[in-house]
């Protein structure tokens, strides 16, 4: 064993780690997660690509107690918390509402594609004085990219498979004036055979 002289500085600094801080906009009005006095869960637009999230029902995959339906007829979608279920069929009230930028959306909207996205905050329990709409169980709200006002850029992601599926999605960013407009144009296209069932009356792809 060796022993360092007093006073010497040690080897190796001991490495420092650091929190990243995550903005939410659970009060409609973006502020530090750490100060919202509310249960939020945000997925970051880094931890969707970091996980190759393809489709919205994968986010329940790290998102405790909440299960996305998509349906198989692309019309049955429908998002559960704390057990409470809904079903489209019924007419009810929904008992998680959907927003897409603060705006209200039909879940359906939200399950068709996923891409470009700068973050999705799940917020627990009822809901409605912020947001418009009763939520009894909780709400999805989802974010987009905002444009870059000073950055020229853009991303291109495809995805393909042996089943003859291809998916390819990407985003353009124009700054237009700089540091004060900008444009960003973002996209998905996909051509899947779904679940491989053909028609025999019917030849069209």
């Amino acid at each position: 064993r060796t022993q360092r002289p007093p006073g010497a500085a040690p080897a190796s600094a001991e490495p420092s780690f650091g929190l990243e801080e995550i903005i939410v906009t659970a009060r409609r009005k973006a502020e530090s997660l750490q100060d919202v006095p509310q249960t939020v869960d945000a997925v970051t637009a880094d931890e969707i690509e970091r996980l190759s999230f393809q489709q919205f029902t994968d986010v329940q995959a790290i998102v405790p107690g909440l299960t996305l339906t998509g349906g198989s007829n692309g019309y049955t979608t429908a998002a559960t918390i704390r057990g409470a279920s809904f079903q489209v069929e019924s007419s009810a009230t929904p008992t998680v509402e959907f927003y897409l930028n603060d705006g209200p959306i039909q879940s359906v909207f939200l399950f068709q594609s996923m891409y470009d996205l700068g973050q999705i905050e799940v917020l627990r329990g009822p809901q409605g004085t912020l947001r418009g709409r009763a939520a009894p169980s909780g709400s999805i709200t989802v974010t987009t990219r905002d444009p870059e006002l000073s950055e020229f850029g853009g991303y291109v992601n495809t995805l393909a498979t042996d089943e003859d599926s291809m998916m390819a999605q990407g985003a353009l960013n124009i700054p237009l004036i700089a540091d004060s407009l900008a444009i960003r144009v973002a996209g998905v296209y996909e051509d899947t055979e779904y679940d491989h069932v053909k028609s025999i009356n019917n030849s069209a792809d």
